[in-house]
């Protein structure tokens, strides 16, 4: 296993130097939807699992939606926290993960890809500016 700059073990080398294919995570509000054919192409070809993780309450519905819009998955996830995400990616060993919620990813580990959608909940089109809290980002 390779050591990271802290002198850690770094999972995501290993798991790519075991042969192991990456486990791709997405989240449906704010994302599938926001490029349904993007992620429909993504989920198709991706050589590994592909797990739907979605802050929702009605699996059916979801299970409904991901159907209409054409996504292959695995697994579809129903979480009911911001940090309960972040514990089923771990679980889970996803290695790239998108979401349009910076607070959904905060807790999300070092080792995780994480891919954010801008849409109009993160991101002022009109003056061209991402939309942080101060929880989820500080001025540079």
């Amino acid at each position: 296993m390779t050591p990271s700059s802290s002198g850690t073990e770094d999972a995501s080398l290993h798991r790519k130097h075991d042969g192991t294919p990456p486990t791709l995570g997405i989240d449906i509000d704010g994302t599938i939807d926001e490029g349904p054919a993007f992620f429909r192409t993504l989920a198709a070809i991706w050589p590994g699992r592909v797990i739907i993780i979605t802050y929702r309450r009605d699996r059916a519905q979801a299970e409904a939606e991901l159907v209409r819009l054409g996504i292959r998955y695995h697994d579809l996830i129903l979480v009911s926290s911001f940090d309960a995400k972040a514990e089923v990616i771990e679980r889970e060993r996803v290695d790239v993960y998108f979401d349009d919620q910076p607070e959904m990813l905060r807790a999300i580990p070092a080792h995780v890809n994480v891919m954010l959608v801008r849409n109009e909940g993160n991101f002022c089109f009109t003056d061209r500016l991402w939309l942080f809290s101060d929880q989820t980002g500080r001025q540079v």
